[in-house]
């Protein structure tokens, strides 16, 4: 479970301050595909977040990587699936495989209704598949994984955020609140999977963490970029109160990025482990938190 023995010391600041047994912790949090229907409308308006061009078109590009991305997760395990032969891993590379499988199809979904406004969230995708199939071609698996643990951290702790922060979703579209409550419960079960397969066959802490600054760098880049095209492509509008809301929402009072750098720095401690970041009773208790998600479920496999 990491490299200094079997006992996880949850940082300060966590809601856990006590020593918890690894193993025991791990048995609490079954990694399982939840198939589900969100039921999305046939057009959704313009700006679906707050009815703010900035925001709308932030959460357009994060949802636009989604599905490649999950995909280029999904493949970089696989490269190591023959070699781990721990049980209890391989039952969760078989849930994070199916989990991640279906984050990447309802996010296919949403985007198609995105497309529909006139956003190109297709030409993204293409551009995505481009970048990350020269990824798979040219850099070597532990590279390949390395990314992908370094992104599942980025996914993890924006899904801490987001089950976390009520407020965030004031004013968005119901159906996409749903998903990604639901993408952020996924992640968080199945947030140690990619980084314990690194563990096993050896990875090596210099590429981790020197990946993770690369990775920061082009994903965030990424993402600011394709908000810019998206707000290029609609002419881009000049709101300035809703300028001021975006800024907020990202920096400011919510602070949706502002608040993740604490857990972002956790990565490159030499005995950082995912589940340090002990936030188990967000997804515990998901159905009784979250009964209008529940409402969407349709089976859990």
């Amino acid at each position: 479970m990491g490299s200094k023995g079997s006992n996880i010391n949850w940082p300060s600041g966590n809601s856990n301050q006590q020593p918890l047994d690894a193993t025991e912790f791990r048995k609490s949090i079954r990694v399982k595909p939840r198939h589900m229907d969100f039921k999305f409308p046939d057009r959704i308006p313009k700006y679906w977040a707050n009815d703010n061009p900035y925001i709308t078109h932030f959460l357009n590009a994060l949802s636009s990587v989604f599905p490649e991305g999950e995909r280029f997760f999904i493949d970089s395990v696989r490269n190591y699936v023959d070699k781990i032969d721990d049980p209890r891993l391989k039952r969760e590379i078989r849930g994070f495989i199916g989990q991640e499988a279906h984050h990447g199809k309802h996010h296919t979904l949403f985007n198609d209704l995105v497309e529909k406004q006139g956003v190109p969230m297709d030409a993204i995708s293409r551009y995505l598949k481009r970048t990350l199939n020269h990824a798979r071609k040219n850099l070597s698996h532990e590279h390949q994984l390395a990314i992908t643990i370094s992104l599942e951290h980025f996914t993890a702790i924006m899904a801490h955020r987001a089950l976390v922060n009520d407020d965030l979703f004031d004013g968005v579209l119901p159906e996409f609140a749903n998903l990604i409550r639901w993408h952020a419960i996924e992640e968080t079960e199945h947030k140690a999977v990619a980084f314990d397969v690194y563990r096993k066959i050896g990875g090596r802490e210099s590429v981790r963490k020197r990946v993770m600054i690369e990775t920061t760098v082009l994903f965030l880049g990424n993402i600011f970029a394709m908000q810019l095209f998206f707000l290029i492509k609609d002419g881009f509008p000049i709101r300035p109160v809703k300028l001021f809301k975006s800024i907020d929402f990202l920096f400011g009072r919510v602070g949706f990025l502002r608040k993740i750098i604490p857990d972002y720095l956790d990565y490159f401690k030499t005995d950082f482990h995912p589940w340090q970041h002990n936030n188990a009773h967000l997804v515990s208790n998901w159905k009784s938190r979250y009964q209008h998600v529940e409402q969407n479920l349709v089976a859990e496999t």
